[in-house]
């Protein structure tokens, strides 16, 4: 069976057009890159005497960052080419690796952790890019396989990391981030240009709602994003604080969480494109909160290990909704759309990031009651109001 599942992730990967095949080899490098750090951040935040109502304070400030971004970068999209948009966003990246290398309090990160995420501006563009290259028949796979790269690079970093870790330091791995970061951004440079279409140009630079579909569209989104990080960035401080594991445990498990979210990005996307969309989302986040509960009831490191997969499901259903939003309205830009509902998806990062710095300082589980609760109410809403194709 898991020679199967590899066989079905490789061909997943095949099926995709060259120019996306290019785009997620960049994105798969991007977030290996990423993942030699990003699963014991908060623990090297921790180090730099960071209390973690600190930790939230640094992920809300990062978010509120790339918030900003999204509109002025839906606009981008629109105007100009989008190879070249996504070279920029990327190119922005490189730095902020050495900017944490040479940090000595947990305030000297935040230039850093803004330039990161303001490089994030190139995401409408991205999707758009996506959009422009899938084929229209399979948009939801395409979408889906093509984020998968983002998590599925994260589930061997880690690997990396937990092993270099006994030979070097967290300021080391930033060095090889740093050189990731490069040469992801050199692979885009293969991939063919898509220049703006003369609607988007003259498209309204903001893209309102304007059906019901599209306002639930926005509040899923937004909820999602708001309920999921109340969690994710505590969900290292949980394991080390209640459960006593070490910086390479945690990275071990954080590979298996970015197992799970690269494998139900690819089977979500796939059974969004031939079943119902709004139930296919009703999975991925009861599947989330499953495992989100189980790490509270289980408390225990082996346990952890099953649990952490099904918590990886939690992102899945926003790809579905990435894939329903580019289709949704006949006659929107490519990228306008994207740009607004981006902007509140990220709002919900900033609050749901220091709401949860709040609530872990209060209460370690508190998180594992309020996210869970919330993804519960979302898949009723996305079940309810997607069943049926538009």
């Amino acid at each position: 069976m898991l020679a199967t599942s590899r066989l079905n992730l490789l061909a997943s990967i095949q099926s995709l057009p060259r120019d996306l095949r290019l785009l997620f080899l960049s994105l798969f490098l991007w977030t290996f890159g990423l993942g030699l750090y990003n699963y014991i951040w908060p623990l090297y935040l921790r180090d730099l005497q960071a209390s973690p109502g600190d930790v939230g304070l640094v992920f809300s400030i990062g978010f509120l960052a790339l918030a900003l971004s999204m509109i002025p970068g839906g606009i981008l999209a629109n105007r100009y080419e989008l190879k070249a948009i996504l070279i920029l966003g990327w190119a922005m990246s490189i730095p902020p690796p050495l900017l944490y290398y040479f940090a000595r309090t947990w305030t000297d990160v935040i230039p850093g952790i803004v330039l990161l995420q303001v490089s994030g501006f190139n995401i409408p563009a991205f999707n758009a890019y996506i959009a422009g290259a899938a084929e229209r028949t399979k948009s939801a796979s395409h979408f889906g396989i093509t984020w998968a790269s983002a998590p599925l690079g994260v589930v061997f970093s880690p690997l990396v990391g937990s092993v270099l870790l006994n030979w070097i330091s967290v300021r080391g791995i930033f060095i090889l981030t740093f050189v990731f970061f490069s040469i992801s951004t050199i692979v885009l440079f293969f991939m063919k240009t898509q220049p703006p279409l003369k609607n988007d140009a003259k498209s309204p630079r903001l893209e309102f709602p304007k059906s019901r579909r599209e306002g639930t569209l926005l509040l899923y989104l937004a909820g999602a994003a708001l309920a999921w990080s109340i969690a994710a960035p505590f969900i290292p401080l949980y394991f080390q604080d209640a459960l006593n594991l070490g910086p390479s445990i945690i990275l071990l498990l954080g590979a298996l969480q970015s197992l799970g979210a690269a494998v139900f990005a690819i089977l979500l996307g796939r059974r969004a494109d031939t079943s119902s969309q709004g139930g296919t989302m009703a999975i991925g986040l009861v599947l989330s909160s499953t495992g989100l509960i189980g790490v509270l009831i289980a408390r225990n490191p082996l346990l952890s290990f099953p649990l952490v997969f099904l918590i990886g499901s939690a992102r899945a259903p926003s790809l579905v909704a990435y894939s329903i939003l580019s289709t949704v309205r006949k006659g929107a830009s490519r990228a306008g759309q994207f740009g607004f509902y981006l902007t509140l998806e990220s709002l919900g990062f900033v609050f749901g990031s220091y709401l949860g710095g709040i609530l872990y300082t209060l209460n370690p589980a508190s998180m594992f009651y309020t996210t869970p609760t919330s993804f519960m109410a979302l898949a009723l809403l996305a079940w309810l109001s997607f069943r049926n194709k538009a």
